[in-house]
């Protein structure tokens, strides 16, 4: 009975224990939550640092970095305004520090150069550059005023300055030079030599691909690396038999407008880097006004320009463009139609006899071996007696 008695009293204690542990808990975590309050009220914070969610970042302003880390950040924005219009490849001299004058005191300035298209006036280049300058607080200084310069042309000098920042200055040139836009028509089936003379010109030089070649894709991505602009050489129907599926891309007289600006696109996607077209034959095509029409429209959406090849005396590609607003330029010359050296030589001696009594002249070869070797001594020629070769949207206007 006693044994009984006491393994019940036992168990009756060890209830009586278990019970009462909630409340010791309950008790504790009421002293550390008060605790706590108190140390916020009177020490300004928790005792304990709790994780707390990542807050967002804030990206600081270009002004702010302006003003506290790189006073060069207006040659950077200016630089980037440039890039993005695609005006690198007109720069005509290394970038370099000078001094100019601002309300009367001498202030360091970084100088750039670059020819002027003739798609701009230097006011509205200098318009354009102004916007990114008066985000940082900057602005241009001086009116734009051109200044004539013995054996370079008409220089527009553009300073931008203001909010502490290193002044930048731009110049603009319209040379005094003849020009030359030299476009190279028909790329894309080969490399090897005429890819290697194409190279050797040295000089600002246009080369058209058709798209979805063997080699147009490559060759689109590696011409801005040696200077060569792309643009893109669309098949489009003329008078020669074409064999059906000769071409991706093939535009013809009468075809709905939609599906034409379809094989534009598509053919546009096929070459990285291009700012451009020209027909490659069309000399039926280029006679119908709506289908070109719409093909000027689709260049316009995707901020490219035209050349009118002028395959056909009855061509409407200029008058197309302009309706639509789109920048455009002619032909003035084919170089090889006869494919021997003296004669891409004298179409080449008349290109420049054009340029110089008219100030420009656009010709057009083709990817041949016997026409890139024979331009590439050309080239060196005329540029060695001051002709001026240029790109061609530096030749393009509305």
């Amino acid at each position: 009975m006693t044994n009984k008695f006491s393994l019940v009293k036992l168990r009756n204690n060890e209830r009586g224990a278990l019970s009462g542990f909630p409340l010791i808990l309950l008790t504790l975590v009421l002293v550390v939550a008060v605790l706590g309050l108190l140390a916020h009220w009177f020490l300004g914070g928790p005792i304990a640092v709790v994780p707390q969610a990542a807050q967002p970042t804030a990206v600081p302003t270009v002004a702010a970095v302006a003003h506290t880390q790189d006073t060069d950040v207006l040659w950077h924005a200016i630089d980037a305004k440039l890039k993005t219009l695609d005006f690198s490849k007109l720069q005509i001299q290394p970038a370099s520090d000078g001094t100019a004058t601002i309300d009367g005191k001498s202030v360091g300035t970084h100088l750039e150069r670059y020819r002027l298209p003739d798609l701009y006036n230097s006011q509205q280049l200098a318009d354009l550059l102004g916007q990114n300058a008066a985000s940082l607080g900057a602005k241009l200084v001086n009116p734009v005023q051109g200044k004539e310069e013995a054996g370079v042309g008409t220089v527009y000098s553009c300073l931008y300055a203001g909010a502490g920042l290193n002044a930048v200055q731009v110049d603009w040139v319209a040379t005094s030079k003849p020009r030359i836009c030299l476009i190279i028509d028909d790329a894309g089936y080969q490399r090897g030599v005429a890819l290697e003379a194409l190279y050797d010109f040295k000089v600002p030089v246009t080369v058209s691909i058709i798209p979805h070649t063997e080699y147009s894709n490559f060759l689109a991505q590696d011409f801005p690396g040696h200077a060569v602009e792309v643009m893109c050489h669309l098949p489009m129907q003329g008078h020669e038999h074409v064999p059906a599926g000769a071409y991706k891309e093939y535009l013809k007289k009468g075809m709905d407008v939609e599906k034409a600006k379809a094989e534009v696109k598509a053919g546009l996607a096929d070459l990285p880097n291009c700012k451009g077209l020209n027909n490659h034959m069309g000399s039926v095509a280029t006679t119908d006004l709506r289908l070109i029409t719409a093909v000027c429209e689709e260049l316009k959406a995707e901020n490219m320009f035209v050349i009118d090849s002028r395959t056909s005396a009855k061509a409407i590609v200029s008058k197309a463009a302009h309706t639509v607003g789109l920048p455009v330029a002619q032909r003035q010359f084919f170089l090889d139609n006869t494919e021997t050296p003296a004669a891409i030589t004298k179409q080449m001696k008349q290109t420049a006899a054009f340029a110089k009594k008219h100030g420009l002249a656009v010709a057009i070869g083709h990817f041949k071996v016997i026409t890139l070797k024979t331009l590439k001594v050309m080239v060196q020629q005329l540029q060695s007696q001051g002709y001026e070769f240029v790109y061609a949207s530096e030749v393009v206007k509305e």
